[in-house]
C-alpha cells in the first residue's frame, strides 16, 4: 500500500507487562521497566506480515534472542554451502546456540590481567562445562584469550576437560603469592605471605584487617601444584574415583603455560589416562645459581598413580620445561608415557625414572624422544630399577657438567642401573675424548643397548667405540695415541690397521690388548700388541701407566712419510 503519512506520533509508555498486544499500527510503546522500545505492525489488510509488536534495538535490547537464527553460508566466490537436504530448506541454529558451541574462561568470571586472582573462576568454568552433567552435551573446549592468569590455588581438570590458549607466551596460567600488605584489600580466596608464614582469605578482605583476624584469614600451606588432574567430581587424592565419579582420561591441553613464582611443583597427572599436553610451556622459579644438589625437589610434572589406577597412555608433544630441581622424577608405576620433541631448560636433573624405591614396577614403557637438552647440572636421564623405557633421537649440549660447559663433565649424560632399557641415536655436545671422565652413556653393566651417536654402541657390558682415523708422524718418539682412566676402564683391547708408504705399500694389522695395573701405578700393568705385517712400517705401540691413566703411545722410525692407523676400542666391563 503507499506511504501513508501520519500527522502525530502515537505513544505509550508503562510496565513492559502492561503493554497493548499487540500496539496501532506505527504506534510507540516504551516499556520503562525494561527500557525497551516497541512500534505496533499495523494490520494484516495494510500489508503486514503479522500482527504484533516489533521491537526497535536499544542498548538494553537481547539482540541475541531478536537475532533468532544462523545459517553457515561458507560464502566465498559465489558459492554458497548447501547445509541442507536441499539449497531451499537449510539448517539454521539459533544464534545462542551458535555461540554456545564454544566457551571462554572470561564467560565464568575470569579477567588475565595478572593481577586478579581468577583461581575460584578457572575451577568453576571446569566444574560447570565437565563435572556437572555427565552428558556429553554439555562439553565444551574452555579457551583461554591472551592474558596471564594470576591463581593461588591448584586448578583443578576434570575428565574430557580441553584447555586451549592463544601460545605458552600468550595464555599463561600463573601461581603467585602477595607479600601482605597492611593497606590494602584482598579477595576472597587470596593468598598472601608473611613472614614465612601463608594466610588463605575467606572472604572478601577489607584493607587495614589484622592477619589475626580469623573472621577473614586462615593459616595455610603452600599448594603443591599449580594444576592437577582430578576425577569426574573435582575429587584429588586418595579421593580420585570415589563417589561414582570419573577418573581423569582424556584431557587436552594446548597453546598455554603454567608458571610459577615460588617453590612448588607445577603440573600433577595422577590417576590419568589417555591425556595430552601439546605446545604448553612448564616453568618454574629456579636459575643456574639457585639449583644445587640441596634441592627443593620442586618438579616440571610428576605423576601419581594407583595399583588400580595408573597414569597410562600420557603424552607431552612440544612442550617446555624449564626452573625446576627436575623436569620429571618418577618412581610411580606409569605406562607407556611419551615426551616427544619437549625442550628441557635449567634443572638439576631432566628425567629420572625410577629411583632406590620403586612402586608397582615403576616406569614401563616411557618413551622419551627427539627431545632438547641443555644447561642441566647432571643427568639429562637417568633409568633405575624399572624398564622397557627408551631414549631415542636426543640432543644433549650442556648436560651433566654442573653448568661450567663441556669441559669440565661431572656425571654421565645417560646413566641407565637397570636392564631392559635402551638407546638409539643420540647425539652429544660432549666430545667422546671425556667418556673415559664420565660417560655420555653409562650401562652400569647391565643388560640394557645403548648406540651413542655415531661413536659408540654398547650392548649390556659390551661397549666397542666407531673405528676412527688418526695421523701417526714421521719419526716421533713416544707420542701419545689416546687414554683411559683405569679405575673405569680396567681392560680393553684396539683392533687395529696402519698403513706406510708413499702408495700405503706397507700394512700391518693386529690387536691390542690392555690390562691396566693393580696399584694405579703400573705394577702388574700387562699388555699384549699381536699383528701381522707384510713389510715393517716403522710403527710401534707401547702403553703406560701413571695415576691410573692409561696412555697408549706410538713411535715412527725416519721414513720420509707419515703413517695412518685406524683403530677400534673394544671393552667388556
Amino acid at each position: 500500500m503507499a506511504i501513508v503519512q501520519i500527522s502525530r506520533i502515537t505513544q505509550r509508555k508503562g510496565l513492559e507487562e502492561d503493554l497493548p498486544q499487540p500496539l496501532a499500527g506505527a504506534e510507540l510503546g516504551w516499556a520503562i521497566d525494561q527500557r525497551r522500545l516497541f512500534i505496533g505492525n499495523g494490520e494484516l489488510e495494510e500489508g503486514a506480515p503479522t500482527v504484533g509488536n516489533t521491537e526497535i534495538l536499544t542498548e538494553y535490547s537481547n539482540i541475541i534472542a531478536v537475532a533468532a537464527s544462523y545459517t553457515y553460508q561458507g560464502a566465498a566466490a559465489g558459492y554458497v554451502v548447501q547445509t541442507g537436504p536441499s539449497s531451499g530448506t537449510p539448517v539454521a541454529l539459533s544464534l545462542q546456540s551458535w555461540l554456545d558451541q564454544w566457551a571462554t574462561v572470561k564467560d565464568f568470571g575470569a579477567v588475565g590481567d595478572g593481577s586478579t586472582d581468577d583461581t575460584e573462576a578457572i575451577n568453576r568454568a571446569l566444574y560447570q562445562l565437565y563435572c556437572r552433567q555427565t552428558n556429553t552435551q554439555i562439553r565444551r573446549k574452555l579457551f583461554f584469550p591472551a592474558g596471564t592468569y594470576k591463581v593461588s590455588g591448584s586448578i583443578l581438570v576434570p575428565p574430557f576437560a580441553t584447555l586451549y590458549g592463544e601460545g605458552p607466551e600468550g595464555s599463561i596460567i600463573s601461581f603467585q603469592v602477595d607479600t601482605w600488605v597492611g593497606t590494602v584489600s584482598y579477595d576472597s580466596g587470596e593468598l598472601v605471605l608473611d613472614s614465612g608464614v601463608y594466610y588463605r582469605a575467606l572472604q572478601s578482605v577489607p584493607a587495614g584487617t589484622s592477619l589475626g583476624d580469623t573472621t577473614f584469614w586462615e593459616v595455610t600451606t603452600l599448594p603443591d601444584y599449580v594444576v592437577a588432574t582430578v576425577d569426574s567430581l573435582q575429587q584429588a587424592g586418595v579421593d580420585i574415583g570415589t563417589n561414582g565419579a570419573t577418573a581423569p582420561q582424556a584431557i587436552t591441553v594446548t597453546n598455554m603455560k603454567f608458571t610459577t613464582t615460588v617453590l612448588n611443583s607445577c603440573v600433577l597427572v595422577e590417576k590419568c589416562s589417555n591425556s595430552s599436553f601439546n605446545n604448553v610451556d612448564v616453568a618454574g622459579p629456579k636459575t643456574e645459581a639457585t639449583i644445587t644438589a640441596s634441592n627443593d625437589d620442586i618438579r616440571c610434572v610428576d605423576f601419581v598413580s594407583s595399583g588400580s589406577l595408573p597414569c597410562t597412555d600420557v603424552r607431552f608433544n612440544g612442550c617446555k620445561l624449564s626452573g625446576m630441581d627436575y623436569g620429571i622424577n618418577v618412581a610411580e608405576q606409569i605406562v607407556g608415557c611419551v615426551f616427544n620433541q619437549c625442550w628441557f631448560d635449567t634443572m638439576y636433573q631432566a628425567v629420572i625414572l625410577g629411583g632406590a624405591v620403586v612402586v608397582d614396577g615403576g616406569p614401563t614403557g616411557t618413551r622419551i624422544t627427539h627431545c632438547l637438552f641443555d644447561n642441566i647440572a647432571r643427568q639429562g636421564i637417568k633409568i633405575e630399577n624399572c624398564s622397557m623405557n627408551t631414549s631415542g633421537y636426543n640432543a644433549f649440549y650442556d648436560v651433566a657438567n654442573d653448568f661450567f660447559g663441556t669441559g669440565y663433565p661431572a656425571a654421565p649424560v645417560i646413566d641407565i642401573a637397570t636392564a631392559g632399557n635402551e638407546c638409539v641415536g643420540d647425539m652429544f655436545e660432549r666430545p667422546g675424548t671425556y667418556s673415559y671422565i664420565a660417560s655420555r652413556i653409562q650401562l652400569n653393566n647391565t643388560a640394557s643397548i645403548a648406540f651413542e651417536g655415531a661413536e659408540k654402541v654398547q650392548l649390556g657390558t659390551y661397549s666397542r667405540a666407531t673405528g676412527v682415523k688418526e695421523t701417526l708422524s714421521d719419526n716421533v718418539g713416544t707420542t701419545t695415541l689416546f687414554t683411559m682412566d683405569a679405575t673405569v676402564v680396567r681392560a680393553f683391547k684396539m683392533d687395529y690397521t696402519i698403513t706406510r708408504g708413499p702408495v700405503t705399500d706397507k700394512t700391518l694389522t693386529g690387536t691390542l690388548t690392555v690390562v691396566a695395573s693393580t696399584d694405579g701405578a703400573g705394577t702388574n700393568l700387562v699388555y699384549d700388541d699381536n699383528f701381522l705385517e707384510n713389510s715393517p712400517a716403522g710403527v710401534t705401540l707401547s702403553v703406560s701407566e701413571t695415576s691410573s691413566v692409561v696412555t697408549v703411545s706410538y713411535e715412527t722410525t725416519a721414513a720420509g712419510y707419515d703413517a695412518y692407523i685406524y683403530y677400534s676400542v673394544t671393552k667388556l666391563a
